[in-house]
């Protein structure tokens, strides 16, 4: 098993071809505004844990998604279903994404 920490929160978690992104959220160091995980890292993660929606948690989750195709977990309260689909809150503003369904 192989853990990287990045900065203060965010984590990578590999091992037996699973990898896990915890916190995938932005560094928000004065002008350091940049994804606390390497973008160069993001097409290999296999899952996105997301522990709660503050933007150094959660602000690049469904971008590393997106460009994984990972699977993504999460509390309640980070999610809405709409239509029978369960929908995660867009992490850079109000309005929900759908990139996550369960």
């Amino acid at each position: 098993m192989k853990i990287t920490h990045y900065l203060y929160n965010a984590f990578l978690i590999a091992a037996d071809g699973v990898k896990l992104a915890i916190d995938p959220g932005q560094n928000l160091g004065l002008f350091s505004l940049r994804s606390l995980i390497p973008p160069s890292e993001w097409p290999t993660i296999t899952h996105v844990v997301i522990t709660h929606g503050d933007p150094d948690h959660h602000w690049q989750s469904d971008r590393v998604a997106r460009a994984s195709g990972a699977a993504v977990v999460c509390g309640a309260g980070l999610t809405r279903s709409v239509g029978g689909v369960t929908l995660v809150v867009a992490p850079r503003g109000r309005a929900l994404t759908s990139w996550v369904s369960f």
